[in-house]
């Protein structure tokens, strides 16, 4: 189901969020949004806060598995030079 919700935005460029679209994205008080552009428009999301980055298993896989692959191309560029 599509809703359609506006808010004003003040002279400093400051807006708020209606509680609808804070509600679907989870966001409460003190988090961070981004804002993607795009030539479809403008999507709005929520920024994980690091703690939840931390504690994300899938995440820490991926930077573990890039950080390997990091190390071996320095060994790499070593033999390179």
């Amino acid at each position: 189901m599509t809703q359609l919700y506006h808010s004003k935005i003040f002279a400093n460029g400051t807006t708020t969020l209606p509680k609808p679209v804070r509600d679907a994205l989870c966001i409460k008080t003190g988090d961070r949004v981004r804002y993607f552009i795009s030539e479809n428009g403008v999507r709005v999301i929520k920024i994980p806060s690091e703690k939840a980055l931390a504690d994300d298993p899938a995440l820490r896989e991926a930077l573990d598995a890039a950080e390997e692959v990091m190390d071996e191309n320095r060994m790499l560029l070593r033999k390179l030079k």
